[in-house]
């Protein structure tokens, strides 16, 4: 980064450009809750981003501010940055280098029109990692290979459920991840499945309290 674009004036830039990714407008006020600064500290730096060239010059008092293509160049759209790879076998030096700013859930998953995400209930499936609270992203469709994790309507039940299906013959077996859950074996012709799964989001904090 250049070394005009200190830490302060960067995460100002990050911010306007955030809002803007979310379709909101990037004002002063607006900006300053996301940076934990005061208002005065956010305006006197949006008075020098001006200056250097990463803000456009103001458009009226309480016009929105516009990075600059000098800005976008270095700092991509906002959003939240990719900073490179992880180990998840043998331990290796996390890299600090931004590869990328994701702004959207489909810059990172492979969503489709049509998807939408559901909130977890119960611990049935935390032997794969899904956990109360955590969010899936959930594909509609009536047909699932054999072996994957569908949400299915039970028989005689007006709720959904998170379950890996087990074909055979015409019977379905519903599988949970979690040992303190049985199967569950239906006729193939009452189980009606919902989608199937395409990804999960799950928030370390929660999954902290619980263990």
């Amino acid at each position: 980064m250049p070394p005009d674009l200190t830490r302060t004036r960067r995460l100002i830039l990050t911010s306007v450009l955030r809002l803007q990714a979310e379709g909101q407008p990037a004002t002063l006020g607006a900006v300053t809750p996301l940076t934990g600064l005061t208002k005065a500290a956010v305006s006197y730096q949006v008075a020098n981003l001006r200056e250097l060239g990463y803000l456009e010059p103001a458009n009226g008092r309480y016009a929105p501010l516009v990075p600059t293509d000098r800005a976008r160049a270095l700092l991509g759209d906002g959003g939240y940055p990719l900073v490179g790879d992880i180990a998840a076998g043998q331990p290796a030096h996390a890299e600090q280098n931004v590869e990328a700013y994701i702004t959207r859930l489909d810059q990172v998953i492979d969503m489709k029109e049509g998807d939408y995400l559901l909130r977890v209930r119960g611990e049935s499936m935390i032997g794969i990692g899904i956990y109360p609270q955590d969010l899936v992203i959930v594909r509609p469709t009536d047909t699932v290979p054999n072996g994957d994790i569908a949400v299915v309507l039970l028989p005689g039940e007006s709720t959904a459920t998170l379950k890996r299906l087990e074909h055979k013959g015409a019977q379905v077996t519903l599988r949970s991840e979690n040992p303190d859950y049985p199967p569950m074996t239906f006729p193939a012709r009452d189980v009606r499945i919902q989608g199937c799964l395409v990804a999960h989001i799950g928030q370390a904090n929660l999954r902290n309290r619980r263990n």
